[in-house]
């Protein structure tokens, strides 16, 4: 047994003895350590050399066991994860994480991908109320979904807990196929800790091993990088330790009717390389939340032309107002009344200290103006003499 295997049963017996329960499951669990076949015990109980230890642990000793799990693989999301995988899928607060996770799951259940009593979904980032919205759409596909706050049972309140069950159902033999989402990542272990994050993502690596398949959802930072993409919230040692991951990238805000998320592939090991997005009902006084779940549906290469342009847009309205906030300020307020200006007459107005009391410059000015233009600010040639004006509509593109 490990150390860490020795710290679950101690704990486990602990909390049973100050209960004076007769049942203790960390005896049941000792019981499988010690009975569990030890691949390496014939190593160490003959007489052979380091050099020959390690050549006999070689992987090419269980090609036929690795090739019949390889054959037995099967889409968990289509088109995006497999089982037997780690993946980790992030993306900005209120982007929708959860209801692409739910909508995707149930229409894979639908199409007889999985199966709903493999699937077992811990909801560590909801309130009572949605706690119990879930629980419901949840026990319609036949999924188990688990809040560790509300468990009955006393030997799974925590994420530790969680933990030491998944690692008793991995020896058990009960692993494969068995499908695990955690909601969120950060609930089950300070994503910023690399010792935390490393132990528990050795859990989950045993667990897709075993033929059992994880998704992590995950937060990203507030604010996005200088060439305005998202930057995930968590060690960059994560991205090493995953088998996929992902970003969401919302594309519209919260009073559009539908909410629009562009897949960013940051690692794929599978045999599939996904390329797409995804597309929701936002939730509103007259749509429900279950039916945005239920209107979760893909869109392909080709449905996604348009959202890539509206990313590279959004992405260069990231970078003006990183880098020239300043020139951002002094065409909203010159601006703003709806008025077009030529960039002449605009470069004229940085001469007056009250328009420009930051002391913009002309060659900052016209390079915040490309990032921004057919975004925040509209273009118009005049056609009898071909003179380019400027419009501000701000945020309203």
């Amino acid at each position: 047994m490990t150390v860490r295997d020795d710290e679950f049963i101690a704990s486990m017996q602990a909390m049973y003895a100050e209960m004076n329960e007769t049942y203790n499951p960390a005896e049941e669990y000792k019981k499988l350590l010690e009975e569990k076949p030890r691949r390496y015990d014939k190593y160490i109980n003959e007489p052979l050399s380091s050099l020959q230890r390690l050549q006999a642990a070689a992987t090419n000793h269980r090609i036929a066991e690795l090739e019949e799990r390889l054959a037995n693989e099967r889409e968990v999301i289509s088109g995006m994860i497999t089982t037997g995988t780690v993946t980790l899928v992030y993306a900005p607060s209120g982007a929708g994480k959860t209801v692409w996770v739910l909508g995707s799951l149930f229409k894979s259940i639908r199409n007889n991908l999985i199966k709903g009593s493999d699937v077992i979904y811990f909801n560590e980032d909801d309130g009572a109320r949605g706690v119990v919205q879930k629980a419901k759409m949840g026990q319609k596909h036949g999924m188990s979904m688990i809040t560790l706050a509300t468990s009955q049972d006393p030997a799974l309140r925590t994420t530790q807990d969680a933990l030491g069950m998944l690692n008793m159902i991995r020896l058990e033999g009960h692993a494969n196929g068995k499908i695990v989402i955690c909601d969120t990542l950060k609930k089950f272990a300070p994503v910023l800790n690399k010792g935390d994050m490393r132990d528990i993502l050795h859990v989950f690596r045993q667990f897709a091993a075993a033929g059992g398949t994880i998704i992590l959802l995950g937060h990203c930072n507030k604010h996005r990088s200088l060439d305005g993409r998202l930057i995930y919230e968590g060690v960059g040692d994560l991205k090493a330790d995953v088998d996929n991951m992902f970003g969401l990238d919302p594309l519209n805000d919260k009073f559009a009717d539908y909410q629009e998320l562009l897949v960013i592939n940051e690692k794929d090991r599978s045999q599939i390389s996904f390329s797409g997005g995804f597309r929701y009902k936002q939730t509103k006084e007259t749509v429900g939340y279950e039916e945005s779940v239920d209107s979760v549906e893909f869109l392909d290469e080709d449905d996604i032309s348009e959202l890539k342009k509206k990313q590279a847009a959004q992405i260069n309205v990231g970078k003006a107002f990183a880098k020239y906030e300043d020139e951002v300020l002094f065409l909203e307020s010159v601006m703003k009344g709806g008025a077009e200006y030529s960039l002449t007459e605009l470069f004229r107005m940085l001469n007056d200290e009250h328009l420009n009391p930051n002391e913009c410059s002309k060659k900052s000015l016209r390079n915040c103006m490309d990032l921004l233009r057919g975004n925040m600010l509209k273009l118009r040639r005049n056609p009898g003499n071909n003179a380019k004006n400027y419009r501000w509509i701000g945020e309203n593109w």
